[in-house]
């Protein structure tokens, strides 16, 4: 059971409905930050201050779940034990690893985007990556039978939601980006499908570390893209 501290099942499945909006907000303040920065520091400097950034704007939340996801990953065990090797609150040194190895990355990336001042992908990104929580969670089980505050992103009662959410990506895409912030979306939402059929064959469905995981990847992902586009 979701604790009471945290809202009811329908009020968290309802949240679905604002996550790209959250993350265009998310995206605005990091652009909005990458600009003050510029007027002090180079590009160097501030790709690793935006990474910085942009974990602390969402409390290193799904950073946690990467962490967690390659912990269990890597254990190479069964489903039931990479479950609760996920649940654990402590973490392993693959997670550890994998976790600074992608905010390495994503630093480089936002470096390349702060060096051409790339505003416009600094706000979308967050957003685009956050839809991939409506669209796999459509689509997928929950992994627990016991249940987890991940389970009310999950089956029938996520999907009335999707439609909301995939309008506002494709709005802020097509205002920021064009032609190219449609292609990102076209492509985040075709990688959805793959990663949940593997969480459903690994684990039986997605948990909310999964589903961390997931945005942090692509999000990743996709700032590297458009470093690579703007380069």
């Amino acid at each position: 059971m979701v604790p009471d501290l945290i809202g009811t099942r329908r009020q968290l499945s309802g949240s679905l409905a604002f996550f790209p909006f959250t993350g265009l907000i998310i995206g605005s303040l990091l652009a909005g930050f990458d600009w003050a920065a510029r007027g002090l520091w180079p590009s160097e400097i501030c790709g690793v201050l935006d990474a910085v950034c942009l974990a602390f704007l969402t409390r290193g939340l799904h950073l946690d779940g990467v962490a967690d996801t390659f912990d269990a990953v890597g254990s190479g065990a069964d489903r039931e034990r990479a479950l609760e090797i996920m649940r654990d609150s402590s973490n392993g040194a693959l997670g550890v690893l994998a976790m600074v190895s992608l905010l390495m990355v994503k630093a480089a990336a936002l470096t390349g985007l702060s060096a051409h001042a790339a505003w416009q992908w600094f706000m979308l990104i967050p957003c685009l990556s956050r839809l991939g929580i409506n669209i796999i969670g459509s689509i997928s089980s929950y992994a627990r039978a016991t249940g987890g505050l991940g389970e009310a992103f999950t089956g029938k009662s996520s999907r009335r939601y999707l439609i909301v959410a995939l309008v506002t990506a494709l709005t802020a895409a097509w205002i920021l980006k064009g032609t190219e912030g449609l292609a990102m979306l076209a492509a985040g939402a075709a990688w959805c499908v793959p990663a949940a059929m593997w969480c459903r064959l690994r684990f039986g469905g997605v948990t909310g570390d999964l589903l961390g995981a997931h945005v942090e990847t692509v999000e990743t992902a996709m700032f590297l893209a458009a470093a690579a586009i703007v380069a």
